[in-house]
Protein backbone atom coordinates (compact mmCIF):
# COMPACT_ATOMS: atom_id res chain seq x y z
CA UNK A 1 0.00 0.00 0.00
CA UNK A 2 1.29 3.37 -0.96
CA UNK A 3 1.98 5.97 1.60
CA UNK A 4 0.77 9.45 0.97
CA UNK A 5 3.21 11.92 2.31
CA UNK A 6 1.84 15.18 3.66
CA UNK A 7 2.86 18.12 1.53
CA UNK A 8 4.57 20.86 3.48
CA UNK A 9 2.67 24.16 3.67
CA UNK A 10 3.90 26.63 1.08
CA UNK A 11 5.39 29.73 2.61
CA UNK A 12 4.07 33.03 1.31
CA UNK A 13 6.12 34.44 -1.50
CA UNK A 14 8.15 37.41 -0.39
CA UNK A 15 7.49 40.75 -2.04
CA UNK A 16 9.85 41.89 -4.74
CA UNK A 17 11.30 44.43 -2.42
CA UNK A 18 11.76 41.81 0.28
CA UNK A 19 9.34 43.61 2.61
CA UNK A 20 5.66 43.12 3.43
CA UNK A 21 3.18 45.30 1.58
CA UNK A 22 1.80 48.34 3.46
CA UNK A 23 -2.01 48.69 3.21
CA UNK A 24 -3.22 51.70 1.26
CA UNK A 25 -4.63 54.66 3.19
CA UNK A 26 -8.37 55.03 2.68
CA UNK A 27 -9.37 58.04 0.58
CA UNK A 28 -11.23 60.81 2.41
CA UNK A 29 -14.90 60.99 1.43
CA UNK A 30 -15.95 63.95 -0.68
CA UNK A 31 -18.44 66.57 0.55
CA UNK A 32 -21.20 64.96 -1.52
CA UNK A 33 -20.36 61.53 -0.11
CA UNK A 34 -20.49 62.90 3.43
CA UNK A 35 -23.93 64.42 2.74
CA UNK A 36 -25.22 61.12 1.35
CA UNK A 37 -23.72 59.27 4.30
CA UNK A 38 -25.59 61.57 6.69
CA UNK A 39 -28.82 61.02 4.79
CA UNK A 40 -28.35 57.23 4.76
CA UNK A 41 -27.48 57.16 8.46
CA UNK A 42 -30.46 59.33 9.32
CA UNK A 43 -32.69 57.09 7.22
CA UNK A 44 -31.42 54.05 9.07
CA UNK A 45 -32.13 55.69 12.41
CA UNK A 46 -35.64 56.61 11.28
CA UNK A 47 -36.32 53.07 10.09
CA UNK A 48 -35.01 51.55 13.31
CA UNK A 49 -36.99 53.85 15.57
CA UNK A 50 -40.17 53.62 13.51
CA UNK A 51 -39.78 49.85 13.17
CA UNK A 52 -39.67 49.45 16.94
CA UNK A 53 -42.90 51.36 17.23
CA UNK A 54 -44.77 48.89 15.00
CA UNK A 55 -44.75 46.42 17.86
CA UNK A 56 -46.34 48.84 20.32
CA UNK A 57 -49.70 47.37 21.33
CA UNK A 58 -52.91 49.33 20.98
CA UNK A 59 -53.88 52.48 19.07
CA UNK A 60 -51.61 55.35 18.13
CA UNK A 61 -51.68 57.48 21.25
CA UNK A 62 -50.82 61.17 20.97
CA UNK A 63 -48.31 61.08 23.79
CA UNK A 64 -46.50 58.16 22.17
CA UNK A 65 -46.39 59.97 18.84
CA UNK A 66 -44.81 62.99 20.51
CA UNK A 67 -42.30 60.75 22.24
CA UNK A 68 -41.52 59.02 18.95
CA UNK A 69 -40.94 62.36 17.21
CA UNK A 70 -38.57 63.44 19.97
CA UNK A 71 -36.65 60.16 19.67
CA UNK A 72 -36.34 60.54 15.91
CA UNK A 73 -35.12 64.13 16.15
CA UNK A 74 -32.63 63.30 18.90
CA UNK A 75 -31.35 60.22 17.07
CA UNK A 76 -30.83 62.01 13.76
CA UNK A 77 -29.11 64.92 15.51
CA UNK A 78 -26.78 62.46 17.24
CA UNK A 79 -26.10 60.95 13.80
CA UNK A 80 -24.92 64.37 12.57
CA UNK A 81 -28.07 65.68 10.91
CA UNK A 82 -27.94 69.22 12.33
CA UNK A 83 -28.13 72.78 11.05
CA UNK A 84 -24.73 73.87 9.81
CA UNK A 85 -25.61 77.14 8.11
CA UNK A 86 -28.48 79.53 7.29
CA UNK A 87 -28.35 81.01 3.78
CA UNK A 88 -30.38 84.11 2.85
CA UNK A 89 -31.05 85.74 -0.53
CA UNK A 90 -32.94 88.97 -1.19
CA UNK A 91 -32.42 90.78 2.12
CA UNK A 92 -32.03 94.57 1.76
CA UNK A 93 -34.21 96.50 4.19
CA UNK A 94 -34.68 93.81 6.85
CA UNK A 95 -31.91 93.81 9.45
CA UNK A 96 -29.90 90.63 10.00
CA UNK A 97 -30.80 90.50 13.69
CA UNK A 98 -34.52 90.89 13.03
CA UNK A 99 -34.46 88.17 10.39
CA UNK A 100 -32.50 85.65 12.47
CA UNK A 101 -34.86 86.20 15.41
CA UNK A 102 -37.82 85.39 13.17
CA UNK A 103 -36.10 82.33 11.72
CA UNK A 104 -35.41 81.00 15.21
CA UNK A 105 -32.78 78.50 14.04
CA UNK A 106 -29.11 78.39 14.98
CA UNK A 107 -26.09 76.27 14.14
CA UNK A 108 -26.19 72.86 15.82
CA UNK A 109 -29.99 72.61 16.06
CA UNK A 110 -31.48 69.26 14.92
CA UNK A 111 -32.27 69.62 11.22
CA UNK A 112 -35.50 67.60 11.51
CA UNK A 113 -36.73 70.06 14.17
CA UNK A 114 -36.67 72.83 11.55
CA UNK A 115 -40.21 73.56 10.31
CA UNK A 116 -39.92 75.44 6.97
CA UNK A 117 -43.61 76.38 6.91
CA UNK A 118 -43.51 77.85 10.43
CA UNK A 119 -40.37 79.82 9.56
CA UNK A 120 -42.00 81.15 6.38
CA UNK A 121 -45.03 82.37 8.34
CA UNK A 122 -42.87 84.16 10.91
CA UNK A 123 -40.63 85.76 8.29
CA UNK A 124 -43.54 86.96 6.14
CA UNK A 125 -44.96 88.71 9.23
CA UNK A 126 -41.96 91.08 9.21
CA UNK A 127 -42.73 94.60 7.87
CA UNK A 128 -40.52 94.55 4.77
CA UNK A 129 -41.09 90.96 3.66
CA UNK A 130 -43.57 90.48 0.83
CA UNK A 131 -42.97 86.74 0.43
CA UNK A 132 -40.48 84.09 1.53
CA UNK A 133 -39.52 80.57 0.47
CA UNK A 134 -37.83 78.32 3.04
CA UNK A 135 -36.11 74.98 2.43
CA UNK A 136 -33.80 72.63 4.32
CA UNK A 137 -31.32 70.11 2.90
CA UNK A 138 -29.56 67.04 4.29
CA UNK A 139 -26.33 68.97 3.83
CA UNK A 140 -27.30 70.93 6.94
CA UNK A 141 -28.37 74.10 5.11
CA UNK A 142 -31.53 76.10 5.83
CA UNK A 143 -32.17 78.37 2.82
CA UNK A 144 -34.37 81.47 2.64
CA UNK A 145 -35.28 83.29 -0.57
CA UNK A 146 -36.86 86.64 0.29
CA UNK A 147 -38.86 89.10 -1.76
CA UNK A 148 -39.05 92.50 -0.06
CA UNK A 149 -41.47 95.33 -0.75
CA UNK A 150 -40.12 98.10 -2.99
CA UNK A 151 -41.05 101.65 -1.90
CA UNK A 152 -43.01 103.31 -4.67
CA UNK A 153 -44.85 106.34 -3.27
CA UNK A 154 -46.27 107.98 -0.16
CA UNK A 155 -50.02 107.77 0.31
CA UNK A 156 -52.04 110.25 2.34
CA UNK A 157 -55.27 108.72 3.57
CA UNK A 158 -57.54 109.88 6.41
CA UNK A 159 -54.91 112.35 7.53
CA UNK A 160 -52.18 109.71 7.78
CA UNK A 161 -49.22 109.26 5.44
CA UNK A 162 -48.12 105.72 4.61
CA UNK A 163 -45.47 104.13 2.41
CA UNK A 164 -46.81 101.92 -0.39
CA UNK A 165 -45.36 99.66 -3.06
CA UNK A 166 -46.33 99.67 -6.74
CA UNK A 167 -49.39 97.49 -6.12
CA UNK A 168 -50.65 99.87 -3.42
CA UNK A 169 -49.86 97.58 -0.48
CA UNK A 170 -48.75 99.50 2.59
CA UNK A 171 -45.26 99.06 4.06
CA UNK A 172 -44.71 99.54 7.78
CA UNK A 173 -41.23 101.02 7.36
CA UNK A 174 -40.98 102.74 10.74
CA UNK A 175 -38.89 105.52 9.18
CA UNK A 176 -40.78 107.79 6.80
CA UNK A 177 -38.21 110.62 6.71
CA UNK A 178 -35.85 108.91 4.26
CA UNK A 179 -38.67 108.45 1.73
CA UNK A 180 -39.66 112.12 1.67
CA UNK A 181 -38.66 112.56 -1.99
CA UNK A 182 -41.17 110.01 -3.23
CA UNK A 183 -44.34 111.23 -4.92
CA UNK A 184 -47.17 111.92 -2.48
CA UNK A 185 -50.49 110.39 -3.55
CA UNK A 186 -53.74 111.75 -2.13
CA UNK A 187 -57.14 110.11 -2.46
CA UNK A 188 -58.99 106.98 -1.40
CA UNK A 189 -58.03 104.91 -4.46
CA UNK A 190 -54.99 106.88 -5.60
CA UNK A 191 -52.49 103.97 -5.36
CA UNK A 192 -54.68 101.85 -7.65
CA UNK A 193 -54.05 104.31 -10.50
CA UNK A 194 -50.55 105.55 -9.59
CA UNK A 195 -48.59 103.10 -11.73
CA UNK A 196 -49.97 104.58 -14.95
CA UNK A 197 -49.52 108.13 -13.64
CA UNK A 198 -45.86 107.64 -12.69
CA UNK A 199 -45.10 106.16 -16.11
CA UNK A 200 -46.70 109.20 -17.78
CA UNK A 201 -44.90 111.73 -15.58
CA UNK A 202 -41.52 110.10 -16.27
CA UNK A 203 -41.88 111.01 -19.95
CA UNK A 204 -41.23 114.67 -19.01
CA UNK A 205 -38.54 114.40 -16.31
CA UNK A 206 -37.93 118.15 -15.96
CA UNK A 207 -41.53 118.68 -14.87
CA UNK A 208 -41.76 115.41 -12.96
CA UNK A 209 -39.02 116.49 -10.56
CA UNK A 210 -41.05 119.55 -9.58
CA UNK A 211 -44.24 117.69 -8.61
CA UNK A 212 -44.80 117.31 -4.89
CA UNK A 213 -48.24 115.68 -4.81
CA UNK A 214 -50.84 114.08 -7.07
CA UNK A 215 -54.49 114.12 -6.00
CA UNK A 216 -56.92 111.54 -7.37
CA UNK A 217 -60.17 113.47 -7.95
CA UNK A 218 -63.65 111.99 -8.32
CA UNK A 219 -62.20 108.54 -8.93
CA UNK A 220 -61.46 109.56 -12.52
CA UNK A 221 -58.60 112.09 -12.95
CA UNK A 222 -55.53 113.77 -11.38
CA UNK A 223 -54.64 117.21 -10.02
CA UNK A 224 -50.89 117.84 -9.86
CA UNK A 225 -49.31 120.12 -7.24
CA UNK A 226 -45.93 121.67 -8.10
CA UNK A 227 -43.15 122.87 -5.83
CA UNK A 228 -44.08 126.55 -6.37
CA UNK A 229 -47.70 125.98 -5.29
CA UNK A 230 -49.26 125.86 -8.77
CA UNK A 231 -52.03 123.29 -9.24
CA UNK A 232 -52.51 121.67 -12.65
CA UNK A 233 -55.86 120.00 -13.33
CA UNK A 234 -55.43 117.19 -15.87
CA UNK A 235 -58.40 115.96 -17.94
CA UNK A 236 -60.05 112.59 -17.44
CA UNK A 237 -59.25 111.51 -20.99
CA UNK A 238 -56.07 112.13 -23.00
CA UNK A 239 -54.19 113.12 -19.85
CA UNK A 240 -50.87 112.13 -21.42
CA UNK A 241 -51.41 114.57 -24.31
CA UNK A 242 -52.25 117.33 -21.83
CA UNK A 243 -49.12 116.53 -19.84
CA UNK A 244 -46.91 116.84 -22.93
CA UNK A 245 -48.62 120.11 -23.87
CA UNK A 246 -47.95 121.50 -20.40
CA UNK A 247 -44.26 120.63 -20.76
CA UNK A 248 -44.14 122.30 -24.22
CA UNK A 249 -45.74 125.52 -22.93
CA UNK A 250 -43.40 125.63 -19.97
CA UNK A 251 -40.34 125.24 -22.20
CA UNK A 252 -41.59 127.82 -24.71
CA UNK A 253 -43.21 130.39 -22.42
CA UNK A 254 -42.13 129.57 -18.86
CA UNK A 255 -45.76 128.95 -17.98
CA UNK A 256 -45.14 127.49 -14.54
CA UNK A 257 -42.90 130.42 -13.61
CA UNK A 258 -45.71 132.94 -13.92
CA UNK A 259 -47.67 134.27 -10.97
CA UNK A 260 -50.42 131.64 -11.14
CA UNK A 261 -52.54 129.67 -8.72
CA UNK A 262 -53.86 126.99 -11.08
CA UNK A 263 -53.85 125.77 -14.67
CA UNK A 264 -57.01 123.98 -15.81
CA UNK A 265 -56.47 121.63 -18.75
CA UNK A 266 -59.81 119.81 -18.61
CA UNK A 267 -61.24 121.57 -21.67
CA UNK A 268 -59.92 120.10 -24.93
CA UNK A 269 -59.74 123.40 -26.86
CA UNK A 270 -58.50 125.91 -24.28
CA UNK A 271 -56.30 126.48 -21.26
CA UNK A 272 -57.80 128.23 -18.24
CA UNK A 273 -55.41 129.86 -15.80
CA UNK A 274 -56.12 131.46 -12.44
CA UNK A 275 -53.84 134.30 -11.42
CA UNK A 276 -52.47 134.74 -7.94
CA UNK A 277 -54.35 137.44 -5.90
CA UNK A 278 -51.62 140.07 -6.28
CA UNK A 279 -51.31 139.49 -10.02
CA UNK A 280 -55.09 139.59 -10.45
CA UNK A 281 -55.36 142.86 -8.51
CA UNK A 282 -52.63 144.46 -10.60
CA UNK A 283 -54.31 143.33 -13.79
CA UNK A 284 -57.68 144.80 -12.72
CA UNK A 285 -56.18 148.11 -11.56
CA UNK A 286 -56.88 150.70 -14.29
CA UNK A 287 -53.83 152.70 -13.26
CA UNK A 288 -51.36 149.88 -13.55
CA UNK A 289 -49.19 149.22 -16.57
CA UNK A 290 -50.29 146.47 -18.90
Amino acid sequence: MRRVAAMPARAPAPSRSGRGRTPRRAARPTLLQRHWRKAALAGGVLAAVAGGYLFWPGAWIDARIVALDARIVASTAAAGLVVERVMVEGRNETSRETLLEAVGVKEGDPLLAVDPEAIRARVEALPWIKSAAVARSFGGTVSLALTEFEPFALWQRSGKIMLVDRSGETIDSGDMARFGKLLLLVGEKAPDHADELVEMLASEPALRNRIRAAVWVGDRRWNLHFDNGVEVKLPEFNSAAAWHELARLDRAQGLLERDLVSIDMRLPDRLVVKLAPDAAAQRNDPGSDT
